[in-house]
């Protein structure tokens, strides 16, 4: 009885062993234990804890030099490993990541490495996927939606024929899977909140069959997003509130300081007019904030400059005609150009001072010629006699 049960195992292992030397990757599997002549094998196929267990076994083996040949030869390949999965990863190609990061884990389990990639792309390679399958249903939906319209606009025409029957028919029930598959990952994109995703599968799937699960599903959308508006809209008036604060309390700040700035600058040009230092006064009103000039201690300055600059021209401008008339023309245009500072808009003393600038250039168009005359030649010096053309100057 034994000998036939021997046979048995025998025939069985003889009928199974094809099988199991022909299946993908099995090549290195043996019926019996390895062997040492097979360490060269095990650690070109990656089999690192196989052939650790085979040097455990074989003390000729066990030696540094090996030992440290199995250690570097699997760090190099999780080194390949994982460069080779993020190359995947870096290429959108997630399913193919984590395909070779399961495959070398057989091979590799202790590695953290990996295992912590794996962990890292299964959940996007997961969302990855079913991302693709509703951006797949959303696109089936909206064809089957097209198709359904279609057909009743043909219908309303002429009576479909027994194939557009039939595939209206077909597309009806494809239509009631499609719903209801829209209506899964509709619920998921909520419980993500995924609100915008939540939403266009609802309305798909409500399209295709209207249901009361999807009606009061899309009523709790639109219900959420009325109660985001009023959170959002309490938010907005809220800033507004909030920045008007902030900006009558700068605005206050900013009048302060124009009214601590005006007061100094106030008593500088009181200074300054009392000096007789009327650029220095002009420069210094120059400097009130807009928001103080119309303020009655600044305006009765700017009266006071007026006034001054108003008799020191006329000064100067009856100084300057003096001058003007006593041939000394070039002191009459200093003078009335230090008037023009004090009223540069004045056209009486603009005037003065273009015909001055007339005569000075031909009394020295007139030296430029004498100096020119041969020596030999007699020459009558010409004297820069009164100007008489010019007696009276128009007053302002």
């Amino acid at each position: 009885m034994n000998i036939v049960k021997r046979k048995l195992i025998q025939l069985l292992l003889i009928l199974l062993l094809p099988v199991i030397t022909g299946c993908s990757g099995m090549d290195t599997i043996r019926l019996g234990q390895d062997k040492p002549e097979d360490l060269d094998k095990l650690l070109q196929q990656h089999e690192y804890a196989r052939a650790r267990q085979l040097t455990s076994k074989h003390a000729a083996l066990d030696t540094a030099t090996i030992q440290a040949r199995i250690s570097n030869d699997e760090r190099a390949y999780e080194q390949q490993v994982h460069a080779e999965a993020l190359a995947l990863e870096s290429g959108n190609d997630l399913l193919g990541a984590v395909e070779v990061l399961s495959a070398a884990l057989q091979k590799v389990p202790h590695s953290i490495s990996l295992r912590e990639m794996r962990n890292t792309i299964e959940p996007e390679r997961v969302k990855q996927l079913q991302t693709n399958e509703q951006q797949q249903l959303i696109a089936r939906a909206h064809y089957i939606l097209n198709q359904q319209k279609l057909y009743q606009q043909q219908a309303n025409l002429e009576a479909p024929s027994l194939g557009k029957r039939w595939e209206h028919k077909r597309n009806n029930k494809e239509a009631l899977s499609l719903a209801e598959n829209l209506q899964e990952h509709g619920q998921q994109a909520l419980d993500q909140n995924q609100i915008t995703l939540a939403k266009t599968c609802l309305q798909l799937s409500q399209q295709l069959n209207a249901t009361p699960e999807v009606d009061s599903m899309l009523a709790h959308i639109h219900a959420t997003e009325d109660a985001h508006k009023q959170v959002a809209l309490q938010e907005t008036k809220l800033a507004k509130k909030k920045a008007s604060i902030k900006k009558a309390k700068s605005r206050k700040k900013e009048q302060l300081d124009d009214r601590k700035k005006t007061a100094t600058l106030l008593v500088k040009a009181q200074q300054a007019l009392d000096n007789d230092d009327l650029q220095l006064t002009r420069a210094t009103v120059m400097q009130v904030p807009p928001s103080a000039i119309t303020d009655s201690e600044v305006v009765a300055v700017q009266d006071k400059l007026d006034q001054a600059i108003d008799v020191r021209v006329k000064k100067l401008m009856a100084s300057g005609d003096a001058q003007y008339r006593a041939d000394n023309v070039l002191q009459a245009v200093r003078t009335w150009t230090e008037a023009l500072s004090l009223a540069p808009d004045n056209r009486y003393l603009r005037d003065r001072v273009e015909r001055a600038n007339k005569v000075l250039s031909r009394l020295e168009e007139l030296k430029r010629q004498q100096r020119k005359l041969p020596p030999n030649t007699l020459s009558v010096t010409v004297q820069p006699t009164r100007v008489r053309a010019i007696r009276a100057f128009p007053q302002p």
